[in-house]
């Protein structure tokens, strides 16, 4: 079938309409006209003219209609031959949307827009052409998680169950608090604990595309968060999974993840640390500087970061291109212990002021939501890019102390709290 025409091959006229997504939820909107079918929700749309196609169709009456501009970024496929039955002489193609200005104004042909989560497809009186389209498009909705607040348990609706090896089953839920490994840069352990009572042994991040596979950690040939995917989070079970469509109740481990939140923590304060510490080995202005106003050699040097409980583990390379822009790291390794000296005199005194600790998720409860740590530590807030857990606060770590040793590239640090 041609994308880039206003019939099918059997002579049908397509009609498109777009699953358009905005953190996590569907848009939703409200019919005036014509008579027979006013009052009624729809995902929004309009006919294909002749020689235009779908995907160009779509932006079109979503600027026409709701005064938004949108770009397409896949589709929402039907049982005819990709499309979805509207009537006799039509098809309804659906595809996903991303909106990139404005936020919809209804004005043309509808009196009322609403942005559906997951669980909301019986929120609105849907036009019975549009009930499974919006039911499937609800389906292609990233999943929410609420780990990002420190929530270790919540309910979630099963979306999906998939054989994944050695024995283990993988579990979509609509929403969880578990935290998965993030494939892309993979520093916090996968959540640990249970989904309906059965024993959850890892936690990991997958990717559905428009032919209805999912993939996994390793089949993923995209960045985390590619529009064109949705993106989930796989929890590996061992023991009878639940079914698609049951309620479920998810525990995490809470002991272990209170750990691993101590260790990120932790190894966000020894970063910051490292950068104030090591500003005097600067001899120009560095490419970059962090929250707090000091040369960011964590995030230009950094190679591989582990987060472990109650620890952390950093490789920096110090390469040519570090020396180039100014650091002088031979200085630096001589006077590691130095470094480290005041880095941890530095650590106890963020720790005393028992500072509090968040996540800031700008509003978006999705799994690709552009997170960031967020820490009041004397002399200047702390934000660092951040997609795993902390704590609460400063006084919950302890003593923190960190250790720097000389590699063939660079160097590691490890810090530890007590």
């Amino acid at each position: 079938m041609d994308a880039a025409t206003h019939l099918t091959s059997d002579g049908r006229r397509v009609v498109v309409a777009g699953a358009v997504e905005q953190r996590g939820r569907l848009l939703a909107a409200r019919r005036t006209r014509p008579a027979s079918l006013a009052g009624g929700w729809e995902l929004p749309g309009g006919k294909v003219e002749p020689g235009e196609s779908a995907e160009h169709a779509l932006v079109r009456e979503l600027r026409e209609e709701l005064a938004v501009d949108a770009v397409v970024v896949g589709g929402v496929p039907g049982p005819l031959d990709g499309d979805w039955p509207l009537d006799d002489g039509s098809v309804l193609r659906v595809l996903r949307a991303r909106l990139e200005r404005g936020e919809p104004s209804p004005a043309v042909a509808h009196d009322e827009v609403r942005w559906l989560s997951g669980r909301e497809l019986g929120a609105v009186a849907w036009l019975p052409s549009d009930v499974e389209p919006a039911r499937a498009a609800l389906e292609r909705l990233d999943t929410w998680v609420d780990f990002a607040s420190g929530a270790v348990e919540g309910d979630g609706v099963v979306r999906r169950v998939e054989a994944h090896g050695d024995g283990a089953v993988a579990v979509v839920t609509d929403r969880t608090p578990f935290h998965p490994l993030d494939p892309g840069w993979p520093d916090q352990p996968g959540d640990t604990g249970t989904l309906g009572g059965v024993r959850v042994v890892d936690c990991l991040t997958g990717a559905i595309g428009d032919d209805g596979v999912l993939r996994r950690p390793g089949e993923i040939d995209v960045r985390r968060g590619d529009p064109a995917y949705t993106w989930v989070v796989l929890h590996l079970l061992e023991g009878a999974p639940p079914q698609p469509g049951e309620r479920v109740r998810l525990e995490v481990d809470a002991v272990r993840r209170a750990a691993l939140s101590r260790g990120h923590s932790a190894c966000h304060l020894a970063a910051l640390a490292l950068n104030e510490a090591a500003a005097r080995f600067w001899s120009k202005e560095a490419p970059r500087r962090d929250s707090r106003g000091f040369p960011f050699l964590d995030q230009l040097a950094i190679q591989e970061s582990r987060v472990l409980p109650d620890g952390a583990y950093d490789a920096y390379r110090c390469g040519r291109s570090l020396r180039k822009a100014g650091f002088d790291a031979a200085a630096f390794l001589d006077e590691r212990d130095v470094v480290a000296a005041d880095a941890d005199a530095l650590l106890v005194s963020w720790i005393a002021s028992g500072a509090s600790s968040r996540v800031d998720t700008g509003d978006d409860p999705t799994l690709c939501a552009r997170r960031s740590w967020h820490c009041d530590v004397p002399g200047g807030p702390a934000v660092i890019p951040c997609g795993g857990t902390h704590v609460p606060d400063l006084g919950a770590l302890g003593r923190v102390t960190v250790r720097y040793a000389p590699t063939d590239t660079g160097f590691e640090a490890f810090t530890t709290v007590a």
